[in-house]
């Protein structure tokens, strides 16, 4: 994604999209280190300030988080935060509880 200079979105909010696009495209996939402040920011044609502010906000909403010395990189998929996390795991077991009967099921008609 080109940033606009010109237009009324921060560059911050700017960068900030086009990480979050990347992820969602796979580009940068979750665990995967996603390239330095330096380099962000000349692709982008920012100062690395603006690219860290970008940073900074998805690691506040638990996208990426940093390692000292080592990089950052991305924690979760954007939009999917702890409550949406809940509620699949909620899901998940009544998925496998339901698989857990069914199994019972066939496995007592078996044996007689």
């Amino acid at each position: 994604m080109a940033i606009d200079p010109n237009s009324a979105v921060p560059l911050s909010a700017q960068v900030k999209a086009d990480i979050v696009e990347r992820i969602n495209s796979g580009e940068y996939a979750v665990g995967e280190k996603i390239p330095s402040l330096r380099s962000l920011a000349a692709q982008h044609g920012v100062a690395e300030l603006t690219v860290h502010a970008a940073v900074k906000e998805l690691q506040y909403e638990g996208v990426l988080e940093s390692a000292s010395g080592r990089g950052t990189f991305v924690r979760a998929l954007p939009g999917v935060g702890p409550s949406d996390l809940v509620k699949a795991v909620e899901e998940l077991r009544r998925e496998v509880a339901e698989l857990r009967d069914r199994v019972s099921a066939i496995e007592s008609t078996d044996r007689i």
